[in-house]
């Protein structure tokens, strides 16, 4: 079952204005956001999960970030909400904790009343990915549930240009496995089992 408020926010995330710098190389249109503003979330209903393009003798593969993010078996619920509409568009980025994008006052809402365990802080762009943007975030637990605070990278410099962190409720039950990467190996795999090649 589709998750339209998933999609909604999501999109949301993918056109936020992320700013910009004089030392950011993107120029006009080069950002992600910049790119991204003139699609409509059907536009990105509607793009494939993945691409499969040949260059040369290699094979490099694209995730769709939208959809990968519908994947994860991501939700919202109340404590999401809240701290979401404290967070974005916040101006104080103060936050005494491990994750970015997170304001002061989003932080506080979070940790007053309830138990609050970072687990994990991560950036795709440290790592293998062939997601079609980066994203940066931390695994954490609320009172014991698992949730993914999440920024979506919307610049060209991976240093700079994040969106606000949004918070997810997680439910691995809901997740539809969609490799975030795949070795040149899995990819002439998966041309041999039918994929297309763009």
């Amino acid at each position: 079952m589709k998750n339209t408020e998933l999609q909604q926010i999501t999109y949301e995330m993918l056109i936020e204005n992320t700013g910009r710098h004089p030392l950011d190389s993107g120029g006009i249109n080069g950002r992600a956001f910049e790119r991204n503003a003139s699609k409509s979330l059907q536009d990105f209903i509607d793009e494939p999960v993945e691409l499969i393009k040949k260059d040369g003798e290699y094979y490099y593969r694209t995730v769709s970030t939208f959809h990968y993010i519908q994947c994860l078996g991501l939700s919202l619920d109340y404590i999401c909400r809240n701290f979401n509409e404290i967070n974005t568009g916040a101006d104080n980025w103060d936050a005494d904790c491990e994750a970015y994008g997170v304001s002061t006052e989003a932080w506080d809402y979070l940790t007053e009343f309830n138990e609050v365990k970072i687990l994990r802080t991560f950036n795709t762009y440290n790592g293998d990915s062939d997601l079609s943007q980066i994203l940066q975030g931390a695994w954490l637990t609320i009172n014991g549930d698992t949730y993914l605070l999440l920024q979506i990278h919307g610049g060209c410099d991976a240093r700079g240009g994040y969106t606000d962190a949004r918070l997810f409720a997680h439910d691995e039950c809901l997740c539809d496995y969609l490799p975030e990467y795949k070795t040149q190996d899995e990819i002439l795999e998966d041309i041999e089992a039918g994929a297309e090649v763009n």
